[in-house]
């Protein structure tokens, strides 16, 4: 008895695991929602790197990169605004799956030839400068010199 309940609650659950897989539907396709607190229509984006409040973020569709780093709180004085890349998960015909961003020349300008279209489940890396990098290492630097400074200060005292 035990053994025909145990092939029993076997063969539900994988019944469960196949019917719970959706084969009619790319993993990648886009993702629009109408967001509740708005009622808008929405999509999700992902922000990544030098912004105020990096993460996951729900848009209204018509976001572009500006509006879409506004959002996040904007870029941290350590962003690298020339080169901000934008990686498409979905396949969208005529675009590249790498986009690349220059808000720099933007900002100069204000042709918006330089803002590209944001389309849901993108991720948008915005780098960091070189003085990110530094300031970063700034307090190993500080570490290491007083670390040989003190190991001199000692072999010399000798």
């Amino acid at each position: 008895m035990q053994k025909k309940l145990l092939i029993i609650l076997t063969l539900l659950f994988l019944t469960q695991l196949i019917w719970a897989q959706d084969t009619g539907r790319k993993s990648t396709d886009p993702k629009y929602m109408i967001d509740p607190e708005t009622g808008k229509l929405s999509m999700t984006i992902r922000v990544w790197g030098e912004v105020k409040k990096p993460g996951m973020i729900i848009v209204p569709s018509d976001a572009d990169l500006i509006s879409l780093l506004s959002y996040v709180g904007g870029p941290t004085d350590k962003a690298k605004l020339s080169n901000i890349q934008i990686i498409r998960l979905n396949d969208i015909e005529g675009e590249e799956r790498i986009v690349f961003s220059d808000l720099e020349a933007f900002l100069e300008t204000g042709d918006d030839k330089y803002i590209p279209i944001i389309y849901p489940n993108d991720t948008v890396i915005v780098k960091g400068t070189i003085w990110r990098i530094l300031s970063t290492a700034t307090p190993y630097i500080n570490l290491g010199v007083t670390l040989i400074n003190g190991y001199y200060l000692y072999t010399r005292s000798q």
